[in-house]
């Protein structure tokens, strides 16, 4: 039997949480066991906005923790726990203020593809 809920908690919480085995992930039953585990959709909404732009969110899953269940499925159950915690789309990032160009970015904006027509 698999551990579902053990590999979408830490793709959401980024640790190791003993959530038992489950043939078939469910969303509502992990969002329980999260809050079992200290884990609510708000620590793990807080969590989420902390890791973002310092580490990849929802978290890579370990190998160990993703045996024996297919990639595919595993990314579509980790969608499903997010849209039942809230978690769809928490932030937007303002746009850059940057407004200046570097050297590099000039040279590439001012080279064209030899078809161009130069």
């Amino acid at each position: 039997m698999s551990a579902w809920h053990a590999a979408i908690a830490f793709a959401l919480t980024g640790e190791r949480l003993d959530l038992g085995a489950q043939a078939v992930p469910d969303p509502d039953a992990l969002a329980r066991g999260l809050e079992e585990a200290g884990w609510p959709a708000e620590r793990v909404t807080a969590h989420a906005q902390h890791a973002a732009g310092v580490q990849p969110w929802p978290h890579p899953v370990p190998d160990d923790l993703r045996a024996g269940l297919g990639a595919a499925q595993l990314h579509a159950a980790v969608a499903r726990a997010r849209d039942r915690l809230g978690l769809t789309v928490l932030t937007v990032l303002p746009p850059s203020r940057r407004t200046r160009l570097d050297a590099d970015e000039r040279r590439l904006l001012a080279e064209v593809p030899p078809h161009f027509g130069r």
